[in-house]
């Protein structure tokens, strides 16, 4: 018996012990359960929620249910058990501090205000509790979701992380009197840390979650072998390698062996800077933990180009060394790449550690314009900029305004890749194209036609400039334009390569000197004009300019002849001449008159005669005055002018007769009496010859039909006399249908109209997938046998369409629906688009042979030459009906 009262004793005070100051919490999600030991404890009856942590702004109040419960767990001991419900969203339920109305089971007594531990314990615990990051180790804000988890917290605004190294409070971001507080989602700023902790939500650390900062991690490495630092980049590093409580927080392992603390160097939470010996390319595994949280990676040493020189350019190959570190690597057999703009470079041996060189191939050249050195597939990351190499000027001479410019690397003539920058007079500048340049590049020739005093001049190859080279040039004078010989336009010469000075006042305008006569030059731009005597022929003056004088030889313009007359005699004829630069009655004349030289007289400067047996209906003229001859000049004794210039159709089937162009042709009717017309006059029609019918001073020549523009050319005696355009009248789709053979699997179109022709195409919108050449069409002009009607052209096609074919893309809506469709397409005739949509479509059923036939839409037609934007603007209402087929698609699934 003494031993069972024991037992008893001894299951009572574990019960004490085991409920916790005489309570025990059996809550669960949305319910608060506690039984308590009625003869020793406190029962709160009801619970007050304050937001604020002073107790000064009452939120909620929890009545609790009071009960008896016998807990079979503990021996039937009865409890007194309070209970609660949550009737509202779990966003409502939060709060700083909480007070109670407590029963005292002692004194019996009933006191309100009541705070203690056990009263936290009566609320709701946390639930669903969910981190949506980590906080990095350099500190940040991460984000918690869950419900009931501002309870018992002490204040809203505090949460607590705990370690062996840290045990801090963080900030919960809110406001205790914020109308739309979530305490279901917690912004909680972290300080800066690392490793684990535990993160409690309340101010008991009872409701606490295992949780750690970020992760070290590594996005780039840079190894510098002047230093032999191995710079790593990344995030969640630490800016000490000394912990809190612990001595050291960084560890590094290189391949397995670990750095000395004295070899780590932090540089903030982004950068690691390790002391390491290394002269060759490699890979390393590098593990860097930061307290237990730690990153395993293979990072590489790369090789590091760090300068290259070059010969080499665009347009004839050269050698690229490079020098640097890291060149190679410790295997016995290294494989060396280097590439230039994306091209292989191939390699010269030997090599060492830090000098490679490369052969580059001429030709080479795109956007990128990288050297990159890889061994044994370890490739630089410092990729160099490379550029060809830069053009050099070595000196320069001068032949009149004829420089040559010598060195290395001036580029391809072909390529138009070269120019020449000349600056004089401080900041006056010149761009100027070459006139050759060798093919080794050592030598390029420019015509510079005018600077004053010194020029700096330097070359621009793709971009590359070449050193600066200052110029001294000789004097020199050209010939801008000759005089006329009536002396109306004056002599223009070009003074170049004087000091400046004397170019920027009228005090020293040059002197023109020739025989008793002197002139004085008048400045337009850089050349000065000279109003010479009249005369022909070439001849010799002097120029006086900046104290020095100039010898030149000038010539009069050449003769130049406008128009001409016939005056005929028997059996001598006489032509006059009339132009300009003729001179006077004492020059002396020559011409060439169908390659037979005769004499000729000048009249005046305006006019020349010569006498001639025999006149050709066509003749070709050369002028020789004193010395100077002309330009030759086609003597047309008839000429034909164009009497109906008009638009002709394409087609000429249902003309009463074929079209003809009209000509009336100035004493044809005289010449062609004396011989064969055909032999004086024919015509060629693009280029093929086409028959003319004579009348008098009348011609008609017959054309063709066709579909593009067309010339017509008239020859006199075989020699090309004048060319005129023939237009073609505006193509027209006056209708269009399309079929879709469903049982065939086939397209078939219609497209009628007028002034069609050949070559033809006809565009569909690609989505239909599906190509066709002209053998798929015919084409029925109008005014033939096949197509009596004179006022249309119809063009039939059939295309096969592809095994996989949306036939939504062609059926019309249903009844009901108040869509168009319109199916765009281009009817492209010669050089000319119309631009066009079918205005009805047929449907031929699978399974029904009966046709059905809606005619959906009004045929668009635009002129010839209306832009694509149109075309774009039809295809946009067709893909809208598309479109909504598919919406409706949509809608019954």
């Amino acid at each position: 018996m003494f031993k069972e009262k024991n037992k008893i004793i001894v299951l009572v005070f574990l019960i004490h012990l085991s409920i916790c100051f005489g309570y025990h919490v059996r809550s669960s999600y949305r319910n608060i359960v506690v039984d308590f030991s009625g003869l020793y404890d406190r029962v709160p009856l009801n619970i007050t929620i304050y937001k604020d942590p002073y107790f000064k702004i009452p939120y909620l109040t929890f009545n609790f249910t009071w009960s008896k419960f016998s807990d079979p767990e503990f021996s039937n001991y009865t409890f007194d058990r309070i209970s609660y419900v949550a009737t509202m969203d779990s966003k409502k339920y939060y709060g700083s501090a909480a007070d109670a109305c407590i029963h005292d089971g002692k004194t019996k007594k009933t006191e309100c205000g009541y705070q203690s531990f056990s009263v936290n314990r009566c609320l709701f615990h946390s639930y669903n509790v969910t981190f949506l990051n980590k906080p990095p180790t350099k500190g940040g804000v991460i984000n918690v979701t869950g419900e009931f988890m501002r309870f018992g917290t002490g204040d809203l605004k505090v949460a607590l992380f705990k370690s062996g190294e840290f045990y801090h409070n963080v900030t919960v971001a809110g406001e205790y009197d914020d109308p739309n507080y979530n305490p279901n989602f917690l912004s909680i700023t972290f300080p800066r840390g690392y490793g684990k902790f535990e993160f409690c939500l309340d101010i008991d650390e009872t409701q606490c979650y295992d949780w750690s900062f970020q992760s070290p991690s590594i996005s780039s490495v840079y190894y510098n072998t002047t230093n032999q630092h191995l710079t790593i980049k990344g995030d969640n590093f630490y800016n000490t390698t000394e912990g809190h409580i612990m001595p050291t927080v960084i560890f590094v392992y290189i391949n397995g062996s670990p750095l000395k603390e004295s070899d780590i160097s932090p540089n903030g939470y982004e950068e690691m800077v390790l002391n390491y010996s290394s002269i060759y390319t490699q890979e390393l595994n590098i593990s860097i933990f930061i307290d237990t949280l730690y990153t395993n990676n293979t990072i590489q040493i790369p090789p590091y180009p760090a300068s290259y020189s070059t010969n080499a350019t665009k347009y004839n190959e050269g050698i690229v060394e490079i020098t640097g570190t890291q060149l190679l690597s410790q295997k016995e057999q290294n494989d060396l790449k280097i590439t230039i703009f994306g091209k292989l470079c191939n390699f010269i041996p030997p090599s060492n550690l830090t000098y490679i060189k490369c052969r580059l191939p001429k030709g080479v050249d795109n956007n990128q314009n990288t050297i990159q050195v890889c061994v044994n597939n370890i490739c630089s990351i410092n990729n160099l900029i490379y550029e060809y190499a830069k053009p050099i000027i070595s000196s320069v001479t001068q032949n009149g305004f004829i420089f040559t410019i010598q060195g290395k690397y001036h580029g391809s003539y072909n390529d138009n890749s070269t120019q020449v920058i000349v600056t004089y007079d401080s900041n006056i500048k010149q761009i100027i194209l070459p006139l050759s340049i060798q093919t080794d590049e050592t030598e390029s020739v420019f015509k510079i036609p005018f600077f004053c005093g010194s020029a700096v001049v330097q070359l621009v190859v793709n971009g590359l400039k070449s050193n600066e080279y200052t110029i001294n040039a000789n004097s020199n004078v050209e010939i801008i334009s000759p005089p006329s010989t009536d002396s109306k336009t004056p002599l223009i010469v070009l003074l170049s390569y004087y000091d400046c000075k004397y170019y920027k006042s009228n005090t020293f305008n040059p002197i023109f000197k020739i025989q008793n006569s002197k002139t004085i030059g008048t400045k337009v731009n850089n050349t000065y004009s000279f109003n010479v005597i009249p005369g022909t022929g070439t001849k010799q003056a002097t120029i006086t300019f900046a104290n020095k004088n100039v010898t030149i030889e000038y010539s009069y313009a050449k003769p130049n002849v406008l128009k001409h007359n016939v005056e005929y005699n028997d059996p001598i004829n006489t032509v006059i001449l009339y132009g300009a630069n003729f001179g006077t009655n004492s020059s002396l004349c020559n011409i060439t008159y169908n390659g037979i030289e005769k004499e000729c007289q000048v009249i005046d400067h305006y006019q020349i005669k010569f006498k001639v047996e025999s006149i050709e209906i066509s003749s070709n003229i050369s002028i020789t005055i004193d010395g100077i001859i002309s330009d030759s000049y086609i003597m047309e004794l008839v000429k034909c002018k164009l009497i109906n210039e008009q638009l002709y159709p394409t087609s000429f089937g249902c003309l009463e007769s074929e079209p003809v162009v009209n000509y009336y042709c100035d004493d044809l009717k005289t010449y062609s009496s004396k011989t064969d017309p055909n032999k004086l006059l024919s015509a060629t029609f693009n280029n093929e010859a086409t028959m003319i019918d004579f009348q008098g001073n009348n011609i008609s020549v017959h054309i063709k039909e066709g579909i593009s523009s067309s010339t017509l050319k008239l020859f006199l005696i075989g020699i090309f006399s004048k060319s005129n355009q023939i237009n073609r009248k505006e193509s027209i789709v006056y209708n269009s249908k399309i079929q879709y053979d469903e049982q065939q699997s086939l397209i078939n179109l219609d497209i009628t109209g007028f002034n069609f022709g050949e070559p033809y195409d006809i565009g569909l919108p690609t989505v239909y997938n599906t190509t066709f050449a002209n053998k798929n069409c015919s084409m029925l002009y109008h005014g033939t046998k096949y197509n009596k009607n004179c006022t249309i052209d119809i063009i039939t096609c059939q295309l096969t369409l592809p095994h996989i074919f949306n036939k939504d893309l062609i059926l019309e809506d249903k009844e009901s629906s108040n869509t168009t469709l319109t199916i765009p397409f281009t009817l492209k005739l010669g050089n000319n688009i119309i631009y066009s949509s079918f205005n009805n479509i047929e449907h031929i059923p699978a399974k029904d042979n009966k046709k059905k036939t809606k005619t959906i839409a009004l045929a668009t037609t635009l002129s010839i030459g209306l832009t694509l934007l149109f075309a774009g603007s039809v295809y946009g209402v067709w893909r809208h009906h598309q479109n909504k087929i598919e919406n409706t698609k949509k809608e019954k699934n």
